[in-house]
């Protein structure tokens, strides 16, 4: 097993059982060799995990995340936007969270769909 990143890079692409979700494939390197399955671990003292699309043929952008705690019962999520197709997530550097995030895309130039993700989970445990 790899050591822990903070970059996580994704592609995504319409969910062939519903085509109004994104169906993510998460990777460890930009050419997408090392899949990663959620939870996915970065190190305690990353600060956040950053999200960063791939193109893939159907041209998607990356607009943002939702992301809250899962492991406490307060529902309280942050919309987060993205910058250039990419997206961090912000964790705590002095204890271990653990925090669901939903990527957010949608069509290139003219904006007439919005597909959201599964709920990906994020863990600062690593070293």
């Amino acid at each position: 097993m790899s050591e822990p990143t903070n970059i996580f890079y994704v592609q995504a692409e319409p969910d062939p059982l519903d085509p109004q979700r994104a169906r993510c494939t998460f990777f460890t390197d930009y050419a997408c060799t090392d899949p990663v399955k959620s939870p996915m671990s970065i190190p305690v003292t990353a600060g956040e995990a950053i999200f960063v699309q791939v193109a893939t043929p159907n041209h998607w952008l990356l607009v943002g995340a939702v992301a809250d705690r899962c492991d406490t019962s307060v529902i309280d999520p942050s919309f987060l936007p993205s910058t250039f197709n990419q997206v961090a997530v912000a964790m705590p550097v002095n204890r271990v969270i653990s925090q669901g995030v939903l990527l957010i895309f949608s069509s290139q130039g003219e904006v007439t769909q919005l597909y959201s993700s599964s709920d990906p989970v994020i863990r600062n445990d690593g070293v």
